[in-house]
């Protein structure tokens, strides 16, 4: 493992820590969630659910921008680059579950690892296959993802 790929890692993890921290210990975290879960309650309490939905979406691209940058000098930079990624992410987040910061953390660590291991006993190839087949024995199983049971409720 190279010690930039630790440096990722790292990122990772301090960037995953703050955005919990945001969205749990602030004020602005509170109406996030407020409107994620009840878009006309916030509404009603003169929140405009576009506006918070337009923020949440830059921070978001902010953070795919900062995530692309820092993949750049392992993949190199071409317009196609993200292509490779965009699966992953898309059945990371679905395989998640409703619970944000923990759906992804815990559906992250399991495909990874299923991506990984696979890849380390066969070829490349076959850890791709391995991580769909994961995802869709996972989906198969829990359907509403890996928190719709087990962290209900939780972030």
């Amino acid at each position: 493992m190279s010690s930039y790929t630790l440096v990722i890692i790292a990122v990772a993890v301090v960037l995953g820590l703050a955005l919990r921290w945001v969205l749990l210990h602030t004020s602005q975290g509170l109406i996030a969630r407020g409107t994620m879960q009840n878009p006309q309650m916030a509404d009603a309490l003169r929140i405009a659910p576009g506006r918070v939905y337009s923020i949440t979406f830059a921070v978001g691209a902010a953070l795919s921008g900062l995530a692309g940058t820092l993949l750049a000098p392992m993949t190199g930079v071409v317009p196609t680059m993200g292509g490779a990624f965009v699966a992953k992410a898309f059945i990371t987040v679905i395989g998640g579950g409703p619970a944000i910061v923990a759906g992804l953390v815990s559906s992250s660590a399991l495909f990874g690892a299923i991506n990984q291991i696979a890849t380390f006993a066969s070829t490349l190839v076959f850890g791709e296959v391995a991580l769909l087949i994961g995802a869709i024995v996972m989906l198969r199983l829990l359907p509403h993802g890996i928190t719709g049971h087990f962290f209900k409720g939780a972030l």
